[in-house]
């Protein structure tokens, strides 16, 4: 059965889409695993990130949740060997009509249900904030991976994803998990990022990864080229450290 593992954060500019789609990249080039991204975050980034033209997709996954497509005919293969599920600016048209339907934090969980004996993994792309479609990803993983840009206002932001998660477990009574809290954006050159990371390590503890992805300019070139750092710029410390991440994911029950 596939682990699911939802990757969210309130705030944008965190490294959300980025994690999400080079974590999946490198689960198929490093682990050989099989990976099916879900873009719920209307934005598409990670699905363009690996190469789908977002504006022709003849299906997305608004048309899965709206019950119209079976989400197998929506599946787009890449050639990083990533599946995708993708989605672009239309599916946020959607966000007021899921809101008022019976059962509308499931309908993301229903609608993978039949392709996830496909896969070893399920990544999904969360929207920067705490709608229908993030709390429909948190209520379809097993496991929440948390990218905090070391600056202030990622710190600050740390009390509000708890909140939400508290609100999933405890009224939607679904025992997500923390697979893992990971430092994005961090430069060993400025004060402010060995202080976040330090306060996010006597925060989380154990639940910290010990990876820490580097601020790069290749991290942010990779995706108008359609590729993952691991082509990229595949020697550089950004690849390193997106491979730990795979190494530590992999290891996640």
């Amino acid at each position: 059965m596939a682990r699911k593992l939802a990757v969210f954060n309130m705030k944008g500019g965190v490294a959300k889409s980025t994690t999400a789609y080079n974590l999946a990249v490198g689960l198929v080039k490093f682990k050989k695993q099989r990976v099916l991204v879900v873009d719920i975050d209307p934005q598409g980034n990670a699905g363009a990130a690996l190469g789908i033209p977002i504006w022709q997709i003849d299906f997305q996954l608004k048309d899965v949740l709206q019950h119209k497509t079976p989400i197998a005919q929506v599946v787009v293969s890449t050639a990083s060997g990533v599946d995708v599920v993708p989605s672009n600016i239309l599916l946020a048209e959607e966000e007021i009509p899921i809101s008022g339907r019976p059962g509308r934090e499931m309908l993301l969980k229903k609608a993978i249900a039949p392709v996830l004996d496909k896969y070893d993994f399920v990544l999904i792309d969360c929207p920067p904030n705490i709608g229908v479609f993030a709390i429909n990803a948190l209520m379809a993983s097993d496991g929440v991976i948390i990218p905090v840009d070391m600056s202030y206002l990622g710190l600050l932001g740390i009390q509000g994803i708890e909140r939400a998660l508290a609100l999933v477990r405890e009224q939607l009574e679904h025992p997500i998990a923390i697979a893992g809290v990971l430092a994005t954006r961090y430069d060993r050159r400025n004060n402010l990022s060995k202080e976040v990371l330090d306060a996010l390590t006597n925060h989380f503890g154990d639940k910290m990864f010990k990876t820490v992805i580097p601020e790069t300019v290749k991290i942010r070139e990779a995706p108008s080229h359609g590729q993952s750092i691991f082509e990229y710029d595949p020697n550089g410390v950004g690849a390193i450290a997106y491979r730990d991440l795979v190494n530590e994911v992999y290891k996640w029950q």
